[in-house]
């Protein structure tokens, strides 16, 4: 019974200490992923200094493992609440895709495509005012894996990565804020299962 109490005590610590934002841990600068949220479709700036009005988020495949081409994806973009913003539209780029950034998405892209690759543009309209807010790109919530999943063109599947986009006007002044994942109780105790 004891031993039973201290995984529990133990199990809830860390759920605790990986919701907390520390400036001890800061994340790195600019925060790199295999999926990247960009502020440009060019991928080029990992920052919106003005979140004010129409906000255009674009979602890139920015580079696979082994620097392989890539067939498809599967991961999530939900948008965080620290951005005060209404999503208005979502456009996906010529590929077959199921689901949508928000709940999860698959993207097929029909035949090897080379990173970079555009997956979606999502477009918001800002609200009010936006300061430290980190937009990441998650896992699939609906991936059996419970991960960030990628496949090249000799159907060897890879867990990825999600960078972060972050909106601040003056982001020096940003202590990193790690990405967090939902969990229910019932993962926790499998992980500690004998």
């Amino acid at each position: 019974m004891r031993k039973a109490i201290v995984i529990a005590l133990v199990a809830f610590g860390v759920l605790l200490l990986a919701a907390v934002p520390t400036s001890a841990n800061p994340v790195e600068w600019p925060p790199v992923g295999n999926i990247i949220p960009y502020a440009d479709i060019e991928g080029t700036s990992q920052i919106i200094k003005t979140p004010l009005g129409t906000v255009r988020i674009y979602l890139i495949l920015a580079w696979m493992p082994l620097y392989s081409p890539a067939t498809a994806c599967q991961f999530s973009a939900p948008k965080p609440s620290c951005l005060d913003a209404v999503l208005v539209e979502e456009t996906h780029y010529f590929y077959t895709t199921i689901g949508d950034s928000q709940t999860g998405m698959g993207v097929s892209f029909v035949e090897c495509r080379i990173p970079p690759v555009v997956l979606a543009r999502l477009t918001y309209e800002a609200v009010g005012s936006t300061t430290c807010c980190f937009y990441w790109v998650l896992p699939d919530p609906h991936s059996p894996r419970g991960r960030i999943d990628l496949v090249d063109c000799a159907d060897r599947l890879y867990a990825g990565t999600g960078g972060a986009l972050i909106f601040n006007p003056n982001e020096s002044n940003c202590t990193g804020y790690s990405p967090i994942e939902t969990s229910t109780w019932g993962k926790v105790k499998s992980l500690y299962a004998q």
